[in-house]
């Protein structure tokens, strides 16, 4: 039976030059092709003119050894979010004649790195940010575009971004929105999402926290684009990040170690209201009003430019509060009846005396 599995790449993550990232890609009417590639992505500079190169590692996990390939796409930013748009080679696309490595084509035993040689000549008239997207895939196999989509069918590929250093290099990046999913949340996680547009000529990488304050007393710290993802020129990008360090909050169902799938193929989540260790965890329950403070920077050629911005949402365990006064409604409505008992036969008692 023909298989085909469309590999989602994520939008310029990079974990660190390190960071060993799994990599999965069927290929079509093929065995299973696991591959795992290091570092993701790659950033580049240099002056026009000049020679930069780098290495990308890559390694096969199936059990036999593949033939495997290289070639060059590029990608751009669509949509609101800036989701990544793969694209082969167009018209006027001669940057793409600025690349060679050192081979095209390789055996890749089982569990063995391999060293790919990625060298870019980079021509006097070059300017701004040129963005390349290698792809491994197996020799023989159809490593088609899935589309308008950040996928390709049948491999995976490393972004390498290469800025061409120039005086007239535009940096400069505006808060679109810093937002929350919710204003008032039962429980967390509570969900902010931060939008930045990159207005400049040149791609960009913001960084920063957003500080979780309770009154005058912080109670988290969360990091914005700890992943070191860029902006591309004249696009936008969103990061998302989640508090949920307190109780309570909902975490995915683990079944026999693995998530478990409703129906709908969602996630099937509980709510947590212990850490199970029998510790004090009053420090940690969330309720009330909690205000949340972006500040992150961008490097704009001369100097880390601040972008600042305040929102303020609550924590009311509505449901659990609506119990717990049905159980004091109860238990008062007890105590009045056992009360009034007592005092009308205590009353009774009086009369017959």
């Amino acid at each position: 039976m023909k298989k085909r599995f469309l590999l989602s790449l994520s939008f310029i993550t990079l974990i660190g030059a390190q960071a060993l990232i799994p990599l999965v890609a069927v290929a079509v009417d093929s065995k299973p092709l696991n591959l795992i590639t290091s570092p993701l992505p790659i950033n580049l500079a240099t002056d026009p003119g000049k020679t930069v190169s780098t290495d990308l590692r890559i390694k096969q996990a199936g059990g036999d050894t593949q033939r495997l390939k290289v070639s060059l796409m590029k990608f751009a930013a669509y949509g609101s979010e800036g989701k990544p748009r793969l694209v082969d080679r167009g018209p006027g696309d001669n940057y793409f004649d600025w690349v060679k490595f050192d081979k095209t084509q390789f055996d890749a035993p089982s569990n063995v790195w391999q060293t790919v040689h990625m060298t870019i000549n980079v021509p006097k008239d070059a300017a701004f940010g040129y963005y390349y997207a290698v792809v491994f895939s197996r020799e023989g196999d159809d490593t088609r575009q899935a589309g308008n989509t950040n996928a390709i069918n049948g491999g995976t590929a490393v972004l390498v971004l290469l800025d061409a250093k120039v005086p007239n290099a535009v940096r400069s990046l505006q808060l679109n929105a810093f937002t929350s999913e919710h204003r008032l949340y039962e429980f967390l996680p509570a969900k902010f999402k931060v939008s930045f547009h990159n207005s400049g000529n040149v791609h960009l990488v913001p960084t920063g926290n957003i500080f979780i304050s309770k009154g005058k007393t912080q109670v988290a710290t969360l990091s914005i684009n700890a992943e070191q993802g860029n902006v591309l020129p004249q696009s936008n990008r969103v990061y998302d990040s989640s508090w949920g360090d307190g109780y309570p909050h909902s975490e995915p169902v683990v079944e026999g170690g693995k998530t478990k799938i409703d129906a709908k193929n969602q996630e099937v989540d509980h709510l947590v209201w212990s850490n199970g260790e029998g510790k004090d965890i009053t420090p940690h329950l969330r309720m009330g009003k909690y205000t949340a403070h972006l500040f992150a920077v961008y490097d704009d050629g001369q100097r880390d430019v601040p972008v600042e911005s305040e929102i303020s949402f609550w924590v009311i365990p509505w449901r659990f509060l609506l119990a717990l006064l049905g159980v004091a409604l109860l238990i008062g409505f007890g105590v009045y009846g056992l009360i009034r008992g007592t005092w009308s036969g205590a009353r009774k008692i009086g009369r017959k005396k």
